[in-house]
């Protein structure tokens, strides 16, 4: 467990998992095992939900960066993603298309 600067707490996974293995066996409900425990509840939901294999949330950002190309490559051969010619197609048929 680490103590940020600002006074809040980094656990690992593991003892994410060691929380809930004491939260199982207090025979608590989550709201009075968190006040006991002095831990976030949103914490406790992500993480119980996060071990137990539940659906986790796609980043918010994901970089793409584009391939270099070939050395020696001509520009003419270059695909469209290449040239900087970009397209994303969204669900319910939206597509967007944008140059760099």
């Amino acid at each position: 467990m680490r103590v940020l600067s600002d006074g809040r707490v980094r656990r690992s996974e593991a003892e994410w998992r060691a929380v809930m293995d004491r939260y199982e066996a207090s025979g608590l409900s989550e709201s009075a095992f968190c006040r006991r425990a002095k831990l976030a509840r949103s914490s406790f939901v992500k993480w119980k939900r996060q071990l137990a294999g539940g659906s986790r949330r796609s980043p918010a950002f994901v970089e793409w960066i584009p391939p270099a190309p070939a050395p020696g490559e001509p520009e003419a051969e270059r695909t469209p993603a290449q040239s900087g010619e970009f397209e994303l197609q969204l669900p319910g048929g939206v597509v967007l298309r944008w140059r760099a």
